[in-house]
């Protein structure tokens, strides 16, 4: 980009609407659409490709509206300044230490797979990221915007493992109606097959598309449409990949474009995420009707995360129910689960709501409002569990409002006040323990624990 207009002579400095100069530090993405480049503390900015000086006219006024959308309470990096003219962009805010999404998709040549995978995180910061990119996306939904263009490159994640943050950039793709893009400006292989046609234009169906796609390679390490035939073949069978005319790579029915690469899909998926990619890259490849929403992707997401345990013998995390650690083959102990029911005003009998949380013994646990309260995309602690060495469940009130345990077999329930804690035994031969989070002349969640025998994956 060096020489391109707005930039010094170094091609390392841009000024924005207010004159002020801004030095671009560090690429954190580049596509069809311009490239996003780290600016110093907490800034970036978006360079915007314009071909013409009428292209680039209206993606200022593109721009302008987007300013104008409510993106309040969404992890999204809203605009902060323009850019000067002749060059197209603006800046925008971004949280210390950043990096793309598709850092977390590609091992690095010749390091351990299941090192590198545990190193940027592992199976349960994989799944609370995407989940939280779910979260976004289906906000933004939610208020009658398209985001247009997800993908890996414009979904920023903390670089440190030990944080789980995560914003879109790029939200010059933002749209609140339908338009067909040019083909040059979606991402090849995330964009959905109907707009790398031109078939149809962007909506909540295409990004719920390019979601599916990041979520399948970020957890099992291969693109859904790469098999191997593909992978080593002519140029013209990847177009067609993305382009919806050939099957995915774990079609039931038709094995002609497999992959021998990736990580064990049972190993980083439920049987509710594999049932979602089947749904999106089968029926749903060439009719957006039949894929799953974002919303459906946020809800298993969230779920898959929320049953994950920590292997004892080595630094991954695996999905609860497995009968050894699938990394190392450590034998997996038996895990206390938290499942999610319905409880209703007048009833004795408990609806499962078909969620459910995976305790680790000798860790404080946080149970979200999100969980408790069904708020989502809310992590506000609404109740802390501690399953301790000793056999016991500590339950901590961090809410507002009073929460009750009771038997589950029934007996007289016990409050837990705000701020005090309260424990009961946990062994798997005493009855199973109902944490409500609502009184029983309320329609409410409530926990029911119990520790899982047999290895079956609640």
């Amino acid at each position: 980009m060096t020489g391109a207009p707005g930039w010094d002579g170094t091609g390392r400095t841009v000024r924005d609407e207010h004159a002020r100069a801004i030095k671009l530090t560090r690429l954190l993405g580049a596509g069809g659409q311009g490239e996003v480049w780290a600016a110093g503390d907490r800034l970036a900015v978006k360079l915007v490709t314009a071909r013409t000086p009428r292209a680039a006219e209206r993606l200022r006024r593109r721009l302008r509206v987007v300013r104008r959308l409510d993106l309040d309470g969404i992890a999204v990096s809203r605009p902060i300044a323009m850019l000067a003219e002749p060059a197209v962009g603006y800046t925008m805010e971004l949280l210390d230490d950043m990096v793309a999404l598709r850092s977390l998709a590609a091992a690095p040549a010749r390091q351990d797979l299941g090192e590198w995978y545990a190193a940027t995180g592992g199976l349960r910061r994989r799944l609370r990221l995407l989940a939280r990119a779910a979260d976004a996306l289906g906000t933004l939904h939610a208020r009658g915007i398209v985001y247009g263009d997800p993908s890996p490159a414009n979904i920023l994640v903390s670089a440190s493992v030990e944080n789980a943050q995560m914003m879109l950039i790029d939200v010059d793709n933002l749209v609140v109606e339908s338009v067909v893009p040019d083909a040059s400006l979606v991402t090849p292989g995330y964009a959905a097959p109907e707009l790398v046609t031109a078939r149809m234009g962007v909506s909540s169906l295409s990004d719920a598309y390019s979601l599916a796609v990041m979520v399948f390679e970020t957890l099992a390490l291969v693109h859904p449409f790469l098999g191997d035939e593909v992978e080593e073949g002519e140029p013209e069978l990847l177009d067609q990949a993305f382009s919806g005319e050939l099957p995915w790579i774990d079609d039931p029915d038709d094995d002609s474009n497999r992959s021998s690469y990736g990580v064990n899909r049972q190993a980083v998926l439920t049987t509710g995420l594999r049932g979602l990619a089947e749904r999106t890259f089968g029926a749903g490849r060439l009719d957006p009707v039949q894929r799953p929403t974002v919303a459906e992707w946020r809800t298993k997401l969230h779920a898959a995360a929320d049953l994950t345990m920590s292997c004892p013998q080595c630094p991954h995390t695996y999905l609860a129910g497995a009968q050894n650690c699938p990394w190392c083959g450590a034998k997996a102990p038996d895990p206390l689960i938290a499942l999610v029911h319905l409880a209703t005003p007048g009833e004795t009998a408990l609806a499962s709501a078909g969620e459910g949380l995976a305790v680790p013994r000798g860790r404080w646990l946080c149970v979200t409002a999100r969980t408790a309260r069904l708020a989502a995309g809310s992590d506000r602690p609404v109740a802390w569990l501690l399953w301790e060495p000793g056999a016991r469940l500590v339950t901590r009130n961090a809410d507002a409002e009073p929460l009750w345990l009771t038997p589950a077999g029934g007996g007289t329930p016990v409050v837990v006040e705000p701020g005090r804690e309260l424990a009961v035994p946990a062994y798997a031969d005493v009855p199973a323990w109902d944490l409500h989070f609502g009184h029983e002349s309320q329609l409410h969640r409530v926990l029911r624990f119990r520790i899982v025998k047999g290895r079956q994956r609640p």
